[in-house]
């Protein structure tokens, strides 16, 4: 980075950059906690963000800031409001597909699916800290004691990525530092097409699942967290015949399509703080069960909801979820699970309403490893029966 400075450019560069954080920390500190009217007019588009930053630009002039520190400030400041901050560095890399914060020091990413550590820092614990609070402030949500663990969708930031965050605080966490992690969802989704060029699957399978997606009566794509159940669910979204219907709920607006014309899809809303406004994945389901629906799609089944996309499958709908599991035949295991604390049914009379999910995908580590399908009912182990495809 200094190859081609002398020994004093470069501590007169570094010097420079420890005076930059320190007119940067000012700068945040007079408009987010002194004077922060100005922003709140911009905040309720009573007044521009151009008229703002002229506002700073004037505040910094008039701290006998001159050019270009003031500039640099100025974008700075620009970033930690409105985008985020050194983040965005990790946010635009098209090969990174998650970015967790652990603390000031500590900034993991995962890159092709495999784990490393960024070199970024932020500059110190209360800059990451200001940070985490702007993060929910421009979400419009907050963590209070109330919402220590906080979840939600960033769709409009970011021109190529929907960020998906998810925040703990002090309050849970057995740090003093809050934990801060964002999932990338590509808004030019991948297709089947770029899913077989990734190596996630061959062309082969992707034509039989192409022709599943029109004809099974049920998917259910399991795997770990991060494993790429999502992303196939969205390219295989767009396979769903033009002349069926469907609804998409799910916990984060991560499934989406721009070609099919009747796919719904709905997203839970959580309390904030004191509010009382809140509609679950269960609420959702069980008004999709009134609605004329061909699919009835659940992004990751969780919880009670299981049970609402029991009665659907039950019900002649065609239906997908995803749901951790560790291979092909524990998926509908899981569900079933899920079925029984929700209702007096058990466990075996949940497998056998679930054979109509015929096709089970599991994924790990962004690759399809295995794909297995309902072959009936094995009487002596009180089990279903699978026959491998994959």
């Amino acid at each position: 980075m200094y190859v081609n400075k002398t020994r004093a450019e470069n501590r007169e560069y570094l010097l420079q950059g420890d005076f930059v954080n320190k007119l940067l920390d000012d700068v945040i500190d007079y408009f987010t906690r002194v004077d922060m009217k100005p922003l709140n007019l911009v905040e309720r588009g009573m007044k521009s963000r151009e008229d703002f930053l002229r506002e700073v630009r004037e505040y910094l002039k008039h701290s006998q800031v001159g050019e270009p520190l003031a500039g640099i400030v100025l974008e700075r400041f620009r970033k930690f409001l409105w985008s985020y901050d050194i983040l965005d560095e990790l946010i635009n890399d098209e090969s990174i597909s998650d970015i967790k914060v652990l603390d000031e020091n500590h900034i993991r990413i995962k890159r092709y699916g495999k784990r490393m550590t960024s070199p970024l820092k932020f500059r110190s614990k209360e800059a990451y800290r200001r940070f985490v609070d702007r993060v929910v402030i421009k979400n419009r949500t907050n963590l209070s004691d109330l919402n220590a663990v906080q979840n939600f969708t960033d769709k409009t930031t970011n021109p190529k990525f929907i960020l998906r965050f998810n925040i703990t605080t002090e309050f849970v966490n057995s740090v003093d530092t809050p934990y801060l992690h964002i999932r990338k969802i590509a808004k030019q989704k991948n297709t089947l097409a770029d899913l077989i060029k990734m190596g996630m699957l061959s062309g082969e399978t992707a034509d039989w699942l192409r022709r599943e997606a029109s004809l099974a009566s049920g998917i259910l794509f399991t795997g770990k967290g991060a494993s790429g159940k999502t992303t196939l669910m969205n390219a295989l979204l767009d396979c769903i015949p033009e002349d069926y219907s469907g609804l998409v709920i799910q916990e984060n607006e991560e499934l989406f399509s721009n070609t099919h014309p009747d796919l719904m899809f709905q997203h839970v809303v959580s309390s904030k703080g004191e509010g009382k406004i809140r509609y679950d994945l269960k609420d959702l389901a069980r008004n999709g069960l009134l609605t004329d629906l061909d699919y009835f799609i659940i992004g990751e089944i969780k919880g009670g909801e299981a049970l609402y996309f029991l009665n659907a499958a039950y019900t002649g709908h065609k239906c997908w979820a995803s749901v951790h599991g560790a291979s092909s035949t524990e998926g509908l295991n899981k569900l079933a699970d899920y079925v029984k604390y929700e209702s007096d049914y058990s466990r075996e009379d949940a497998l056998h309403m679930l054979c109509h999910i015929t096709t089970v995908v599991f994924l790990e580590n962004f690759k399809v490893r295995e794909i297995s399908q309902i072959d009936g009912w094995d009487h002596l182990n009180n089990d279903l029966k699978y026959k491998k495809i994959l």
